[in-house]
């Protein structure tokens, strides 16, 4: 059998009482009951990224800025992601865009997935991170989970999702699997 596929979970929102950090937990811990994936939950508010300062992103390898070869490095270790992606007035937060431009041949050719809520379960965040993660060459997939009415999902701290949300959860999952591992050995 295959190594598990690595995957960054990516809470893309550092806001005061963000939903992101119970829905990313959430997805951890549905991520840990399946065979075949190794998530690490990646929060943005520990990387404190300055707004990208660089006129061109450099080759591969080539970057100076201890913070940008460590987010490099973080980025490169992973075979795919999941974005934990909220709206915020019809569109992804600043953090997330900012993460994603601040290295470029790392995320070239690993699947991306989204976790939305927010307006319409998120649809509009994702809608602009999808043309957004094709432009950095990854692979975005048709499985997304679209939370709808997230805050009623939380208490005390804890999301639960529905039947709804666990469905397409599952869905997600074994999209990210098949794709994964089928660009990791083609990368390979």
């Amino acid at each position: 059998m295959a190594d598990p596929l690595r995957i960054l979970v990516i809470m893309g929102s550092v806001r005061e009482g963000r939903m992101a950090e119970p829905v990313a937990h959430w997805v951890i811990e549905q991520a840990a009951a399946r065979a075949g994936l190794d998530c690490e939950l990646i929060d943005l508010k520990d990387w404190d990224l300055p707004f990208y300062p660089f006129a061109h992103p450099p080759a591969q390898g080539h970057y100076s800025d201890p913070l940008q070869i460590r987010w490099a490095e973080k980025i490169a270790s992973a075979d795919g992601y999941i974005l934990i992606c909220p709206e915020y007035n019809h569109g992804p937060p600043a953090v997330l865009k900012n993460a994603l431009d601040f290295v470029y041949a790392e995320w070239n050719r690993k699947p991306v997935t989204f976790v939305g809520y927010g307006g319409n379960g998120g649809a509009r965040s994702i809608e602009l991170l999808t043309c957004v993660t094709r432009e950095l060459q990854m692979a975005p997939l048709e499985a997304s989970v679209h939370i709808m009415g997230v805050w009623g999902k939380v208490q005390d701290g804890t999301f639960t999702g529905d039947d709804k949300d666990l469905r397409w959860t599952g869905h997600l999952f074994d999209e990210l699997l098949w794709w994964g591992n089928a660009l990791r050995t083609a990368r390979g």
